[in-house]
């Protein structure tokens, strides 16, 4: 690994932030590599002996770490000039765009919010994306953000499948649970799928959000349906960086937690090193994939820069501790990697970074002179649309007569043509009428079985 700031900070660092810090440490570290290169691999051949990624892929892998890097350095610059008001940044979580790599571009994704090199990577996958343009408008709040039209900064596409979450605490991890299921249900209720039909749903989430309640539903159902040999196809990606927010999660934690589950099967990569990494990444997805599994990958990472814009981490934890961290910056190892292999060389790593510190900061000075939101009108219109006629009409539709009829057993049957009954049988004719008109809903909870529970 690179040299690093020690502690105590020289001179030349003194009165810069972190953010400045982690700047001058990538810059200062490319110019003063003193290694011996390899011969320039071809672009098939590994990065490095014995690694499993290729150097072309890791070339584009590299420049999406530079590029949420750079995302994250304008963030902090610009914010202090009002034009952007999103510092939660994915500084030291750039291993993650292995996850867009092993993955395909169908496979519906529900993001921790540190997921910048993830979402420079997967818009590789589509021609026509420009994944700086649309975390520029996210970032200035900007009602033409494709995302979340200028309401919150949040990682989301529609052609990524990228479904566009809150950083409410673990509250994405329910709903990609409900994904997997329907993917496998959709299939065997014989109903269209908008992806293909083996596709996986990712979801990725810090370490200390997998304590959460709500993580932890989703985990149990997840395991409850694959020990009851219902297909899940989910892989669970805890990025383990040791804090939430500034609490540190115990060490070991995490693989003891989930190491020995039953119906949750356990991968461990390290995030930090693309050339290491790879191999378990693409590992655990094909895993998850071809078994139809629960699959968790336990990925490690670092945080730098603090939490956000606003925690300034030299208040509450120890500058050897803060220079530490930034010694593990994977960028860092990723430039070695890329002057070790020969891949590229120092004037080329810092013509790259800089090209994408240039390109960011265009975008986010465009971004601010698009429109955003001004009233409670613009705020309220796409998120609840008012249309009751429109609501009347669809409780109103009734599923074809002949669906109906096979539904209660023949015309006779119909519960129209029946004397009145009592409120309980009315509700259950009531969900048989929208199984019937929606064929792919279903119905599920504690006391849903052939007897209807205790209380009809």
């Amino acid at each position: 690994m690179f040299a690093v700031v020690p502690d105590p900070i020289p001179a030349r660092m003194r009165g810069l932030n972190r953010a400045e810090v982690c700047d001058v440490n990538f810059l200062e570290a490319v110019r003063a590599w003193s290694g011996i290169p390899r011969p320039r691999p071809a672009p098939d051949a590994p990065i490095l002996p014995g690694s499993t990624l290729t150097a072309a892929a890791f070339g584009e892998l590299f420049e999406s770490q530079l590029l949420s890097r750079q995302l994250d350095l304008m963030a902090r610059v610009l914010r202090v000039q009002n034009k952007v008001f999103y510092t939660i940044g994915s500084s030291g979580h750039e291993g993650n765009a292995l996850l867009a790599r092993a993955c395909r571009h169908t496979d519906p994704a529900f993001l921790h919010y540190r997921s910048g090199a993830f979402m420079a990577e997967r818009a590789r996958l589509v021609p026509g994306m420009d994944p700086v343009r649309d975390a520029a408008l996210s970032f200035a709040a900007s009602a033409d953000d494709p995302a979340s039209g200028g309401r919150h900064k949040v990682w989301g596409s529609k052609p990524l499948w990228v479904l566009p979450q809150t950083s409410t605490i673990a509250s994405h991890l329910p709903k990609a649970v409900g994904t997997a299921l329907a993917i496998e249900s959709g299939r065997r209720l014989s109903q269209p799928l908008p992806i293909p039909a083996d596709s996986i749903v990712m979801c990725s989430f810090g370490d200390a959000s997998a304590n959460h309640a709500t993580a932890q539903t989703a985990f149990n159902t997840a395991m409850w349906s694959a020990y009851q040999k219902l297909p899940v196809p989910i892989l669970f990606v805890c990025e383990d960086n040791g804090l939430g927010i500034s609490v540190k999660t115990p060490e070991g934690w995490i693989a003891e937690r989930f190491s020995r589950q039953p119906g949750l099967d356990y991968f461990f990569a390290d995030g930090l090193d693309l050339a290491a990494g790879h191999a378990q990444v693409q590992a655990a997805v094909e895993h998850c994939r071809r078994m139809r599994r629960p699959t968790f990958l336990h990925l490690r990472t670092t945080r730098l820069m603090g939490h956000a814009g606003t925690d300034f981490e030299v208040e509450w934890r120890a500058l050897a501790e803060l220079c530490a961290a930034e010694a593990q910056d994977p960028l860092l190892r990723s430039a070695q990697i890329a002057l070790e292999s020969g891949w590229m060389d120092a004037a080329g790593v810092e013509a790259a970074y800089e090209t994408l510190r240039a390109r960011c900061m265009a975008a986010a000075i465009d971004a601010d002179t698009r429109p955003k939101l001004q009233t409670l009108q613009e705020v309220i219109t796409p998120l609840a649309p008012y249309t009751p006629a429109a609501v009347q009409a669809e409780a109103e539709r009734v599923a074809p007569i002949e669906a109906r009829q096979a539904l209660y057993g023949g015309a006779d049957s119909l519960p129209e043509g029946q004397p009145p009954r009592h409120l309980a049988i009315q509700i259950n004719h009531g969900l048989q009428e929208l199984l019937g008109k929606y064929p792919q809903a279903l119905l599920f909870g504690e006391d849903v079985a052939q007897k209807g529970g205790v209380y009809t």
